[in-house]
């Protein structure tokens, strides 16, 4: 690029004008410079070896820790990459972490085929494009990688000062350093990595590992006698939906376009944006008749894991775009969750990061099964130990004190609910973004500490960042319950459950449009989705509660009490005293439904 003008046509194309240099929109960015240590020497040892653990490195370690800490790789370049971060803390984290991970992973290997590599850091002002960076700091951390030992990481003094208030660091000062190339000296640090006394050392493998949520990519669906930009359209709708699938993490749509026009290669994708799933698809049109189809592979391996085709009129193009994306979600949803549950048991337990535990945690807890249950809270704990900045792990632990409680095997109510309020407390803090954290905390709000005004406000914001989140419609459908507003507890219900129709917790929405029929006094209704989610698993306390109430108002006491039965085989302490304190209905409606478990033989 040369040092004058810009030449661009402008919009007419009949002329040219001069654009100054002075106008190129810069950002301030993180840039992490990588490297692989005698790579050379690598290939010419081993050439398909290391290209086969160099491309395992990348596609399940670095890239998605990159994308885990909301960086993004620019660009590979072989034997190494570039990658910039919009936090300089966040940069900082994330490559401590990858030269950690990767020392450990390459630690069975040979000390002479071993991979390893070497990490500049830098920050400033620079030109972003949706395929390349540029600018004096981007040569800047090029450099600094350049002169950063085997498994070490060398930053500027500039972003230093940025994360040493927030990360705990040990570096040693190499003082102003002359570069290759520059005219000036840059000021730098080598970072020595934790638990190590200087930074090449190696680290335990049993040392606590953070969470690394799996991640997808949209791509621009492929037009064949369709508006063109109609596949591009329909990605924005799958994006937003795709929110709605707790520990996913989405590629943006401005890196997803990038690839509007190439050829599409899954295992390159993986690699290019740092993700482990791929969704395609493309748009067919004949006549006013419109064909889509999707599919969703598996970058690893490049296995097609889900399929699906629809069809719809070009007249209802809008809203055949919204079912579409809907069905594409709550299509993807459980294949994602058996896929990342699957993954996650085959590895040993020592090897097992913060969102491996927690899934393994949340498919134990929604057993219902006292002992299972008591396992996942024990799992939960771990994952938060592993990473104490991981938001889902606190928030899917208060969720476990909220059934905890509900399920009657408390002992001591008010400080079990104290607890879940800190957790979930918690979670909020650590990410104040995550609509699902949000919608915990206003659960536990709601039904625990009972206060329903600051519930409503709460769930109005996990919705308002997260509005095609399930979870967070179908809990909010309880605190209108509770005040007695059946008709929004209904709507809200109804609509938690559209949004994930084939979720394997689906037990859990159907017990809330239970209770939400029970109050609006539609008793036949609440008995259909009430025996429907007892089917699914007849150990929620809750949902049988509900039923019991809902029979014995339609007389029939004889099938209540075989339901109160049930319950109590679940909850043999369940006593009408204590639930008393728990049961968050307004106190006319509470005392109603105490009065009809009475009368359904459950024990004062």
């Amino acid at each position: 690029m040369n040092q004058g003008t810009l030449r661009l046509a402008p919009p007419d194309g009949k002329s040219e004008m001069a654009m100054p240099r002075a106008a190129l929109a810069r950002r301030d960015q993180a840039i992490l410079a990588a490297d692989v240590v005698g790579y050379v020497r690598l290939t010419e040892a081993a050439e398909e070896e290391t290209h086969s653990r160099l491309r395992g490195l990348r596609v399940g370690m670095i890239n998605p820790t990159i994308v885990n800490y909301r960086g993004r790789v620019v660009k590979n370049t072989g034997d190494g990459f570039l990658a910039v971060f919009d936090s300089s803390v966040d940069a900082v984290r994330c490559t401590m972490e990858l030269q950690n991970e990767i020392i450990t992973a390459e630690r069975p290997h040979a000390p002479d085929r071993r991979i390893t590599f070497r990490m500049g850091l830098n920050v400033g002002p620079i030109i972003v494009e949706p395929e390349d960076v540029y600018g004096a700091d981007v040569n800047i951390a090029v450099r600094l990688e350049q002169v950063a030992p085997p498994e070490g990481v060398v930053v500027s003094a500039e972003i230093l000062e940025k994360v040493t208030p927030r990360v705990d660091l040990s570096a040693d000062d190499l003082g102003p350093i002359r570069l290759k190339h520059l005219s000036r000296t840059v000021h730098a640090y080598s970072l020595r990595l934790p638990g190590s006394d200087q930074a090449p050392a190696a680290v335990s493998p049993r040392a606590p590992k953070p969470a690394k949520a799996p991640s997808i990519a949209v791509l621009p669906f492929r037009s064949s006698g369709a508006d063109p930009y109609f596949g591009e359209g329909i990605i924005d709708d799958i994006i937003l939906a795709l929110g709605s699938i707790r520990g996913l993490l989405v590629i943006s749509r401005t890196s997803a376009l990038t690839y509007r026009k190439k050829p599409v290669d899954i295992h390159k994708v993986g690699q290019e944006l740092g993700v482990r799933y791929v969704l395609t698809g493309s748009v067919r049109k004949t006549g006013d008749q419109l064909r889509i189809t999707a599919e969703l592979a598996d970058t690893a391996s490049g296995a097609i894991v889900w399929s699906d085709r629809y069809d719809g009129n070009l007249s209802e193009l809008f809203d055949l775009q919204d079912r579409i994306a809907t069905r594409i979600v709550w299509s993807i949803a459980p294949h994602v969750r058996e896929l990342e549950l699957k993954r996650a048991l085959r590895k040993r337990p020592e090897n097992m990061n913060a969102y491996d535990l927690v899934m393994q945690g949340v498919d134990l807890l929604y057993r219902m099964s006292f002992t299972e249950f008591s396992t996942a809270g024990a799992i939960l704990q771990r994952a938060i130990e592993a990473d104490r900045n991981y938001a889902m792990a606190y928030a899917y632990s208060a969720l476990w004190y909220v059934h905890w409680i509900v399920q009657g095997w408390t002992h001591d109510l008010r400080a079990d609910s104290l607890e879940a309020a800190r957790l979930a407390q918690a979670a909020v803090d650590r990410d104040p973004a995550d609509g699902f954290a949000l919608a915990i905390q206003a659960h536990v709000t709601s039904l625990l500490l009972k206060d329903h005004k600051s519930g409503m406000v709460l769930f109005d914001r996990a919705l308002e960042i997260a509005p095609g989140n399930a979870m967070a419609w179908t809990m909010s459908s309880g605190v209108y319950s509770y005040e007695g507003d059946s008709a929004v507890a209904l709507e809200r219900a109804e609509k938690g459950l559209r949004l994930s129709p084939a979720d394997t917790q689906a037990f859990f929405y159907l017990s809330f449009l239970t209770l939400a029929h029970y109050v609006n006094g539609t008793y036949e209704e609440a008995l259909i989705w009430g025996y429907k989610g007892m089917s699914l698993n007849p150990r929620l306390c809750a949902n049988m509660r509900w039923l019991c109430g809902s029979l014995v108002a339609l007389g029939r006491n004889d099938e209540a009490r075989s339901i109160g039965q049930s319950l109590l085989q679940v909850q043999p302490r369940f006593r009408l005293s204590e639930y008393a304190q728990l049961c968050p209905l307004r106190s006319d409606m509470r005392s109603e439904l105490l009065s009809r478990l009475r009368a359904a033989g459950l024990p004062d």
